[in-house]
């Protein structure tokens, strides 16, 4: 039990660290928004991280799908982040994403804004043959469990631009497949 705590706050100790870091960059925006991309092919090459007892992998596939096989331990944390969009999502109302998977697990779709605060929306995977889920930019809420270290919350959310999107099971075991995340107006 030390150590899993010992790793999670370390965890949570190089986490605060890298994004104190960023904070203090200028943050530009690389490009516009688009509906026509498949914003889950971003993941190619994604971060993936987990508090030592639970497993996660995640694999993108040639046409854009991405699954994550995991096993979450309760009170851990796993997860798959890509950092590389630095686009102006203001243009937009939200995503629509494919889900299937049908572990009844939560998922944390969470977005890092301009101002490097995380921002979350859950979703439930309970369709073992998929479902399309449409999130609006005004359902995600910051987080109140976690917030990078140095970040002003006061701030308001701006997708201008989006730094980062993190897809977080919180529950369980299996393999979560997503498919065709596109904007939308």
């Amino acid at each position: 039990m030390k150590k899993i705590l010992v790793l999670t706050l370390t965890m949570l100790f190089v986490m605060g660290m890298a994004v104190s870091a960023f904070a203090a960059q200028t943050i530009s925006v690389k490009g516009v928004g688009s509906a026509d991309k498949n914003y889950l092919t971003c993941f190619a090459g994604s971060i993936t991280y987990t508090d030592g007892a639970s497993k996660i992998q995640s694999t993108l596939s040639t046409d854009g799908v991405l699954n994550l096989a995991y096993t979450f331990h309760k009170g851990g944390w796993i997860g798959a982040v890509s950092d590389s969009f630095m686009e102006d999502w203001s243009n937009f109302s939200g995503l629509t994403v494919n889900l299937a998977g049908g572990t009844n697990a939560k998922i944390r779709l969470e977005l890092s804004d301009a101002n490097g605060v995380s921002y979350e929306v859950i979703l439930l995977d309970d369709s073992k043959t998929g479902k399309v889920v449409t999130v609006p930019f005004s359902d995600f809420k910051k987080r109140t469990d976690w917030q990078p270290a140095g970040v002003d919350r006061s701030k308001a959310f701006s997708l201008k631009p989006v730094v980062s999107l993190n897809i977080a099971p919180l529950e369980g075991q299996g393999t979560i497949t997503f498919s065709d995340m596109k904007l939308y107006k």
